[in-house]
């Protein structure tokens, strides 16, 4: 009879232990599973545009646009900033776009920075116009540089998050490892990005990537690439009197307007319009030698556009992330910029066949919860940088706040 009453004393005890124990592994959990959904959520939404599914759904802002500028150098940049409507205090993001004539205004990325909003964050797209026009200058850091300080003087916080996408990538990570901007800028993600510009220019003209140890990758680079140098430095492939012409020619061709292109083709000399039509006919052999020997010519200013030996000078965290296959900035950049990020700040690096250069693709579900994992690891990033009234947030818009421990 003592046995029976002692077990059923113990019963109860035992249940309630497993539901204090329960309820801590709850909450304990629960702010990490917040960060899964809303990763899986944003990356839905960045895949799929027009989805409706509970997932993509989850936990969504209205989004408010406003365009404005910011002053640089004594020019003001054009710039588009998207506001989650009832969502508090807002952290800020600075999200670059890659190259592409329209710059702020490409689809994927209008579509990229509406969805970031729509997660709770006020996020800057600033018009960097030399990559909208197919070139990597360094003033191009400076100027991301500038737009973290503005957009955190605007949002009245001491940092913002950057986050660039492609040739952006590196010019990002330049401007965080320069004091007169790292202060402005909590955090900083690389998506497709690059370490050294020689490296992505012998990539072109060979398809060999180069690794931190010594060996290479071969892929077959993307057209895309050889052109981008062609059109920055036409006076090297072009006679002198159609270098103007040629770059005007081949942005059109990057920008798909092939006819439009001809048109202006029609207008060079001949040897000009021989060299264009290897461009139309994808036969960039012949320029192998001449890409690689702008490697030499212009050594200087590939390496002050690039991160390369200067990454040790950062002191915010890292994120990275590079498509397996993609054949414009090889991945093995992104093994570059890891090995050379001090470890401290390196929170993520990632090299997912769920992306190609830039875009989601379809993949297997490991690769696909791998990518879920790193964006839920970016939105810790951004939610942890500081807010202006973080103790304002309404209740249920997220589950914690707080000053950035960086």
């Amino acid at each position: 009879m003592a046995a029976t009453s002692s077990k059923s004393r113990f019963a109860p005890r035992l249940l309630a232990w497993l539901l204090v124990i329960l309820t801590l592994a709850m909450i304990l959990l629960y702010p990490t599973l917040q960060d899964y959904l809303l990763a899986a959520s944003l990356l839905t939404r960045i895949a799929q545009p027009n989805a409706k599914s509970w997932i993509a759904n989850y936990s969504v802002h209205a989004v408010e646009t406003r365009e404005e500028t910011f002053d640089f150098e004594g020019r003001q940049i054009p710039a588009r900033v998207y506001v989650p409507l009832g969502a508090g205090a807002a952290p800020g993001i600075v999200a670059v776009h890659g190259m592409h004539e329209l710059g702020i205004n490409e689809p994927r990325l209008v579509n990229f920075a509406r969805s970031l909003a729509a997660s709770g964050f006020a996020v800057m797209t600033p018009q960097v116009q030399s990559i909208a026009d197919y070139r990597v200058a360094p003033q191009s850091a400076d100027l991301i540089g500038t737009a973290a300080q503005a957009f955190a003087h605007e949002l009245d916080v001491p940092r913002v998050g950057v986050l660039a996408i492609s040739f952006s990538g590196g010019l990002a990570l330049l401007a965080a490892t320069d004091p007169h901007y790292s202060g402005s800028i909590a955090w900083v993600a690389s998506i497709g990005g690059y370490y050294d510009l020689a490296h992505v220019l012998q990539f072109f003209a060979t398809g060999e990537a180069l690794r931190p140890d010594g060996t290479a990758e071969h892929l077959a680079p993307h057209e895309y690439g050889p052109l981008i140098v062609v059109c920055d430095h036409p006076e090297d492939f072009f006679p002198a009197q159609d270098a103007d012409k040629a770059r005007e020619a081949i942005k059109l061709v990057l920008a798909d307007q092939g006819s439009k292109s001809e048109a202006i083709m029609s207008q060079m000399t001949p040897a000009g319009q021989e060299v264009m039509q290897r461009i139309y006919h994808k036969q960039f052999e012949g320029f192998r030698q001449a890409i690689l020997a702008e490697i030499n010519k212009n050594g200087e200013q590939l390496a002050a556009a690039s991160p390369a030996g200067r990454l040790a000078f950062i002191h915010a965290p890292v994120l990275l992330l590079h498509g397996a296959d993609d054949s414009v900035i090889p991945p093995t950049e992104l093994l570059w910029i890891k090995d050379h990020v001090p470890q401290q700040y390196l929170v993520d690096a990632l090299i997912s066949p769920a992306i190609t250069h830039v875009e989601v693709g379809h993949t297997s579900l490991r690769d696909q919860l791998a990518l879920v994992h790193w964006l839920s690891l970016l939105l810790q990033q951004a939610r942890n940088s500081p807010t202006s009234q973080a103790a304002n947030l309404p209740a249920g818009a997220w589950l914690y706040s707080g000053a950035a421990s960086h």
